[in-house]
């Protein structure tokens, strides 16, 4: 990938679901908007009323106090954490402020690993450009005490984010800022699991009049824009393991050997089968890949639901490839389960997907321990007793390419 340029690179080589005619989130957020999706609204304000949708946007007046409020999805799937455009503008009719000290914008796209996790924030703070990770304010790129842009009033500016195969690109654009745009990249992030994308606003307390309000809000999922051999969805085991490159994930490994360059991987961790159904015809259809690779079940089994309803949703996401391409099925691999009635649901899956006839990786023979199959093995276990790590994702991968390569070509 070009150095220069990655953001621009990967985007002229991806296209969005939106290309392919299938929208999530698109929503101009104005009272007139003919797209307006439904919203959630966050605020500290006493009076609500001072938020929310405007002609111009979604604003917040400016000269309030506490003035911060933030709106996330209300009553759609949530996306995957691997692969997503999403992008707003956003500008202020505020009067009386120094320049530069307009507040404080924010985009939200998805939450951490525990309920105590904060989502990935992008910011724009009174002239600071910076991304805020999970577990609290920890800084991923940019700088939260540095101005590097001076945002002026009736100005519009443009947000554009990228998430693709563990990285984050950031653009902002716009007319003042130096050079047209500023850039930020976090090169390897951290595991994400499904959030609603949403939107956060400051205003100026000192402000003497006008709002700051955010327009043009969508969020997109990306795939290759051609040969795309294999699209994969699943949970955290899908996705690869936290603090390693995406290159020794066995998905990554499985794509390349089919010749495709360009992962769709949206594997997300915490996902279950029944989310996996939300998100398919939105991270997965758009894509058309060749072969669709249906994983999932270990959270299912993990939190006692029934193999039977796993199943279910996993033969509905069979129904959903209508393009010509062929599904393949993935066994759920051994892991810690509390009691003996959750391992007899492991083993119920697993059979299914042994006996339905459709092909499938045994995921679980290639890393469940021989002497106590309940677990998988030591050398390819990760701590938890329920991840795998690069050892066991290069078995995996071994396998995957084996039933891959003895696929019939898919007819489309």
């Amino acid at each position: 990938m070009p150095a220069s340029n990655p953001l621009e690179y990967l985007l002229s080589r991806l296209k969005t679901s939106a290309d392919h005619g299938v929208d999530y989130v698109q929503d101009g957020l104005r009272t007139n908007s003919t797209t307006r999706v439904p919203l959630v609204v966050h605020t500290t304000l006493a009076d609500p009323a001072q938020c929310g949708r405007r002609e111009r946007g979604w604003a917040v007046h400016g000269g309030l106090p506490d003035a911060y409020a933030w709106a996330g999805l209300r009553d759609l799937p949530m996306l995957g954490n691997r692969s997503q455009l999403a992008q707003f503008s956003f500008g202020s009719t505020q009067t009386g402020v120094d320049p530069g000290e307009h507040g404080l914008i924010e985009m939200r796209l998805c939450r951490g690993t525990t309920p105590d996790d904060l989502p990935l924030r992008i910011r724009i703070e009174n002239g600071a450009f910076y991304i805020l990770g999970l577990n609290g304010d920890t800084v991923l790129a940019g700088d939260r005490e540095s101005q590097v842009l001076t945002m002026s009033a009736n100005t519009t500016y443009t947000l554009t984010v990228l998430l693709f195969q563990k990285a984050i690109y950031v653009r902002l654009t716009g007319a003042d800022l130096p050079g047209g745009e500023l850039e930020l990249f976090v090169p390897d992030r951290r595991r994400f699991i499904p959030g609603c994308p949403g939107f956060g606003l400051r205003s100026n307390a000192r402000a003497a009049g006008g709002e700051l309000a955010i327009f043009d809000w969508t969020v997109r999922p990306v795939g290759p824009a051609e040969n795309c051999r294999l699209g994969v969805i699943g949970d955290s085991i899908t996705a690869g393991n936290d603090g390693e490159p995406e290159a020794e994930s066995y998905v990554h490994l499985a794509t390349r050997a089919l010749g495709q360059e360009l992962v769709l991987n949206t594997g997300s961790g915490g996902s279950m089968t029944a989310l996996d159904l939300a998100r398919f015809p939105y991270e997965i259809a758009p894509f058309q890949p060749e072969i669709v690779w249906i994983e999932g079940g270990t959270n299912d089994i993990g939190t006692g639901l029934s193999a039977a309803s796993a199943w279910q949703n996993m033969m509905r996401q069979t129904e959903l490839i209508t393009w010509g391409g062929r599904a393949v099925l993935s066994t759920v691999p051994p892991r810690v389960l509390p009691t003996a009635t959750h391992h007899a649901e492991l083993i119920r899956i697993n059979r299914l997907i042994r006996e339905s006839g459709l092909p499938f990786v045994d995921r679980h023979a290639a890393v469940c321990d021989p002497n106590d199959p309940r677990h998988i093995r030591p050398e390819f276990c990760q701590p938890d007793g329920i991840h795998i790590n690069r050892d066991g994702h290069a078995a995996i991968a071994t396998e995957a390419e084996r039933i891959f390569q003895a696929l019939p070509v898919a007819q489309k």
